[in-house]
């Protein structure tokens, strides 16, 4: 299995990085999309990527740092897109579960970072963290220019209502551990509605940890397979089959060899 979507480098699992990528091969988890959140932490994912054979990394601020954000160490940071394990741009984009960052210095940041996109004619894939703010999100993508359908919504936690305006336009969806957990209805009924062609499975380890695993921290990419297994169940398909389907997806998507 691909877990496409980590952060190896957050503190919970970076001491223990050989011992996590172990774990996680050992379980079947092949490779791991490690993503960078600042411009220090995409360094940090490059080097650790350069490590592990299986680990691949992305560039990106992610939005909860848009206030502390500097764009010289951001556009710096841009070089690594041309790093062979570098397979996409992001995490970037819209949070309102919380006040702060400013949603006006949010945007700005997002903005910054997709006309970037633009103007280094970069190719990659585009990861979004969106929380409560699909329609800002989706209206700031558009207003970009770039194709939808290099955009992935990770983490998706939204109602069926705002899947459905994120399929609308092109874009992928990936589902994390929450849509296992009893309490979380709208995020099942999402991922009943995205197609089978555009469906991806990450952990967002160390946070999020599945079902029958949620009470154990950190989570672990060696998790995703049980994501995986309760999303198969979920659309009726064996696990064997929804894994080489997510697997696929995942390359095709992110160009993974």
């Amino acid at each position: 299995m691909i877990d496409t979507h980590c952060h190896l480098t957050f503190p919970q699992l970076r001491d223990r990085a050989d011992a996590v990528v172990a774990a996680a091969q050992e379980a079947g988890v092949t490779q791991m999309i490690c993503v960078g959140t600042t411009p220090a932490d995409a360094f940090a994912a490059r080097d650790l990527a350069h490590r592990f054979g299986g680990v691949f990394f992305t560039v990106g601020v992610h939005p909860h740092y848009a206030e502390g954000y500097e764009r010289d160490a951001y556009l710096a940071s841009l070089e690594l897109v041309d790093d062979p394990k570098c397979v996409a741009v992001g995490e970037m984009g819209i949070d309102y579960h919380y006040d702060d960052p400013p949603r006006d210095v949010q945007h700005g940041l997002f903005r910054t970072q997709l006309a970037a996109i633009s103007e280094r004619a970069i190719d990659k894939p585009i990861v979004i963290h969106c929380r409560k703010a699909v329609d800002d999100t989706l209206a700031i993508i558009r207003e970009s220019g770039i194709d939808p359908s290099r955009f992935v919504f990770h983490c998706f936690t939204e109602e069926p209502s705002a899947c459905e305006k994120v399929l609308e336009l092109g874009c992928w969806i990936s589902f994390t551990g929450i849509v296992t957990y009893k309490n979380a209805p709208e995020v099942r009924q999402s991922a009943e509605l995205v197609p089978l062609e555009r469906i991806m499975v990450e952990t967002d380890a160390p946070y999020l940890s599945p079902e029958p695993y949620r009470k154990v921290r950190p989570n672990e990419p060696k998790f995703v397979v049980e994501t995986a297994r309760f999303l198969a169940d979920l659309r009726g398909m064996s696990a064997e089959a929804f894994e080489a389907l997510t697997d696929a997806n995942a390359k095709r998507f992110y160009g993974l060899p």
